[in-house]
């Protein structure tokens, strides 16, 4: 779909030359050795055409454009590929600079001096996902309601250039080299008399940005982040089953997933040390539509509203140990007084294994703790260190 779409709108003179160059598969090649080798090298390429064709539908309808104006970009990053790379950005917030953020380069140690970044406040580094930016959802969303909550550091990555349409073909190796830039920076905070430890660093990454915020600890060998949040990390590097690229809990010393799209946009899991699978995993109410490209946009895209509620909400999105989700879905999940836990912001980094909850269809979405175990839990779960 994807393919023909992009050969239509660009009107290419060899379509099979044009996909080389634009998704970098060579589909040949993936169809070679046994039966069984082809047959699954040729359901990662139909899923991979379907997953292009989800990601167009679902960035023309973001950003209120037709399929053709995303192919009139010329907005991929551009050589040379070293960091700090100039279409690779920081801007810093802090409550008093939310209106009017600071553009940091790491080559400069005045840049930080100059700023009002606090070491005394959490530090938060929000990662966005295809085709996102600064200064679109859910990155403004997520930092409003930190500010609500309170005084951060909030550094928000702007990468677009490298996970927008027509790039196709620098998916494949932009958020290993955005990882590498996001380390930089990491050090850089960490080197500075101004700035934090990267174990005092929590990473918020949506789609793909949940697989960046995992290969920052690749350029990390002496230093390990506090915790990586990982929103419906994106099913996209299963498409070739390179697992390496995926967000893992070996990649800080919490990692904490919340999956809404699982199997279709989203991964299933699990990646972390905490995974939770909101209403099932991979559908979620009020997202049901007659198309369904939009419906599974929406499973996708429906887990940022869940962790920004869980900022500020006092209900609390609370999360119960199940072995599986047959069991969840006819309840024979139940647990122990104690063994629910929040899911979220102050998700306790002590919590390990799989999670199951339920929410509402619409705005609130938290449902707090079931009433029968109101009184036997303390909401105040998460870690002495804010992170």
């Amino acid at each position: 779909l994807c393919v023909l779409q992009s050969y239509a709108l660009r009107r290419e003179s060899h379509p099979s030359r044009f996909f080389a160059r634009r998704i970098s598969l060579d589909v040949i090649s993936q169809t070679t050795g046994s039966p069984r080798e082809m047959a699954v090298s040729v359901v990662r390429y139909l899923a991979l055409l379907m997953f292009c064709a989800l990601l167009q539908y679902h960035y023309a309808t973001a950003q209120n454009k037709t399929l053709r104006d995303l192919f009139n970009s010329t907005s991929c990053a551009k050589p040379p590929y070293t960091c700090p790379h100039p279409q690779i950005e920081f801007y810093l917030y802090t409550r008093e600079t939310q209106k009017d953020p600071l553009l940091l380069d790491i080559r400069d140690f005045n840049s930080l001096w100059n700023s009002k970044f606090d070491k005394t406040h959490p530090t938060k580094i929000i990662i966005h996902g295809f085709g996102g930016g600064r200064n679109l959802a859910p990155s403004t969303d997520l930092r409003d309601a930190y500010f609500t909550r309170g005084d951060y550091n909030i550094i928000i990555v702007d990468y677009g250039s490298l996970v927008r349409e027509p790039c196709l073909s620098q998916i494949s190796w932009g958020p290993d080299f955005c990882s590498q830039c996001i380390a930089q920076l990491v050090k850089y905070l960490k080197n500075h008399p101004r700035g934090t430890r990267a174990e005092n660093i929590h990473v918020l990454g949506y789609s793909v940005g949940a697989h960046i915020g995992g290969l920052i600890a690749n350029y990390l060998p002496n230093d390990k982040l506090g915790r990586i949040t990982g929103l419906d990390p994106t099913i996209f590097f299963y498409m070739n089953g390179n697992r390496s690229m995926d967000l893992d809990e070996t990649d800080a010393h919490f990692v904490d997933v919340i999956h809404t799209g699982a199997g279709i946009l989203g991964q299933w899991g699990p990646n972390g040390h905490a995974d939770f699978y909101v209403n099932g995993g991979s559908s979620q109410p009020g997202c049901a539509t007659s198309s369904i490209l939009q419906t599974l946009s929406c499973d996708h895209t429906k887990v940022t509203p869940y962790y920004i509620e869980s900022i500020t909400t006092k209900k609390g999105f609370w999360a119960a140990p199940c072995a599986n989700l047959f069991s969840y879905l006819i309840g024979w999940c139940n647990p122990k007084k104690d063994e629910y836990i929040l899911m979220g912001e102050d998700s306790p980094h002590t919590a390990r294994g799989i999670f199951y909850l339920s929410t509402n269809a619409h705005k609130p979405y938290a449902r707090g703790l079931p009433v029968k175990n109101q009184r036997r839990t303390n909401r105040k779960q998460s870690s002495s260190r804010q992170y």
